[in-house]
């Protein structure tokens, strides 16, 4: 019986080069699903592209920032019963570079919306909150073929006590039953136009008319004064995705994260042998999670979570001791049959 048998003394230390490869191959793989499509964006200083025209219209491009401070007042009435009318004159840019994209939205971050008036390609599209509803008012209601090239189109959406209309050039395309009392479970927050609350996808485009009435009070956002329109802003948008999960599908995304960094642990302690420590083994998966994590806000429409990390980090954990377990059978076979 030898030392090198791992029954005399501690066995040789050695670097394990397959579990090297596998595992530069995994985390190759993670950073690719984890960024992928690959578009860069990192928070950074832009100049605001929204510009007032010699008609008195508002122009957006890219990088729009035109916001309310706060929650608008005619929230509270509408979450007391009292009907809200929104009235629209766009003109949008042909083609769009994403879809949909905000014309405007009432929302608290890019999880939670109130109201979001969108363009999908020539469709508009409605989201409201409500009972039934995700956080961000999906299933939205849907305009087929309501913008075109090079013209103004008049979009009215009103939402009653229990239903919503929506009219096209004065015709009515919408009109649905809510649940009522609906607007009980708003959440409030600023109201954009041409871009998300916090930045994010820009509507290009001009509004000419961007008015919103209830029986107290009547706002349009394209007079001067009404929207704060900042010439420069920092760009950072929504990348950190609130706890608990909104839905089934992110739900299920925890749990792979979890699956995915149990062979991140397994391999990570058996990159020598014997294995490296639980602890260590842990604590260098937590630096791999965190990294993830980190290089989401430098990607357009990537989003990270502190719960992703910690399931990371759990799956790591097993990993590891998955690694030991599998070290210890290993040695007690050989002094049964020794």
């Amino acid at each position: 019986m030898t030392d090198a048998d791992g029954l005399g003394g501690p066995p040789p230390r050695r670097f394990d080069r397959v579990s090297a490869c596998l595992l530069a191959a995994l985390l190759a793989l993670l950073a690719a699903a984890a960024y992928y499509p690959f578009d860069w964006s990192p928070p950074r200083a832009v100049d605001n592209d929204v510009r007032r025209t010699a008609a008195g219209t508002l122009r957006f491009g890219e990088d729009n920032v035109a916001r309310t401070p706060g929650t608008p007042a005619w929230v509270a009435d509408a979450r007391d019963g009292a009907p809200v009318r929104i009235d629209l004159r766009v003109r949008p840019a042909f083609p769009q570079r994403y879809a949909p994209v905000s014309i405007l939205m009432v929302a608290r971050d890019f999880w939670h919306t109130d109201i979001g008036i969108d363009q999908d390609g020539r469709n508009l599209v409605v989201s409201v909150g409500r009972p039934g509803a995700t956080e961000n008012g999906d299933p939205p209601f849907v305009v087929d073929g309501a913008f075109g090239p090079g013209r103004w189109t008049a979009v009215r959406v009103v939402l009653e006590r229990a239903a919503i209309v929506v009219a096209v050039d004065g015709t009515t395309r919408v009109r649905e039953p809510l649940p009522a009392g609906y607007q009980r479970s708003w959440d409030g927050g600023r109201l954009a136009l041409g871009d998300e609350v916090h930045g994010g996808h820009g509507w290009q485009g001009e509004i000419a008319r961007a008015e919103v009435r209830t029986p107290n009070r009547t706002v349009d956002y394209v007079r001067p004064g009404a929207l704060d329109v900042p010439a420069e802003s920092f760009y950072l948008p929504d990348h950190v995705a609130p706890f608990p999960p909104i839905s089934r599908l992110e739900w299920a995304i925890l749990a792979l994260h979890l699956l995915s960094f149990v062979p991140v642990g397994f391999l990570v302690a058996r990159l020598r042998r014997p294995p490296f420590a639980i602890l260590p083994v842990t604590a260098l998966a937590a630096g791999f999670a965190a990294l993830l994590a980190l290089g989401k806000f430098g990607f357009d429409g990537r989003h990270t979570a502190v719960a992703d990390v910690a399931c990371q980090v759990t799956g790591a954990l097993a990993g590891a001791w998955l690694a030991h377990r599998r070290l210890w059978r290993s040695l007690r076979r050989r002094r049964f049959t020794s």
